[in-house]
């Protein structure tokens, strides 16, 4: 997760005075936060927005009712992340494009059935994620 954060650091510091970010929220109260140098970047269609709306419902009844996404949805040229947490003790990251996958963070969890059981509706869900959002990026890539 370290190297995750360092990478993004310094992609962040390289491009801080080319890029721009577009701050925009969902109709279920999720930020989406579009960060790029290219003016066309900066704007999502209603289907991509309808799209997110549907994953952040798909993720609700999928995994959990209880899940916050204070961080939202962070958009780049090559890369879409997700962040969130269930409770006050679990944090994930979902990842398309540039380092995909799931990130957990969480201190001292206990493991038990009920917390497996979460562990493996956020991996299957990340499949969902990236089927959704892959078509964003591609659609990025060629502007």
């Amino acid at each position: 997760m370290r190297s995750l954060n360092e990478n993004t650091t310094s992609k962040a510091t390289l491009k801080e005075e080319e890029e721009k970010v577009n701050n925009l929220v969902l109709s279920n109260n999720v930020e989406i936060k579009l960060h790029s140098s290219n003016q066309e970047d900066l704007e999502i269609t209603d289907e991509e927005k309808n799209a997110l709306n549907q994953l952040i419902e798909n993720f609700k009844t999928q995994v959990s009712e209880l899940a916050s996404f204070e961080e939202g949805f962070n958009v780049y040229a090559n890369s879409v992340r997700l962040d969130g947490s269930i409770g006050e003790d679990l944090g994930f990251v979902f990842i398309a494009g540039e380092d995909r996958g799931l990130y957990i963070n969480t201190e001292m969890l206990k493991m038990d059935n009920e917390m497996s059981s979460v562990f493996d509706k956020l991996n299957k869900f990340q499949h969902t994620f990236e089927d959704v959002v892959n078509e964003m990026i591609n659609n990025r890539k060629m502007n």
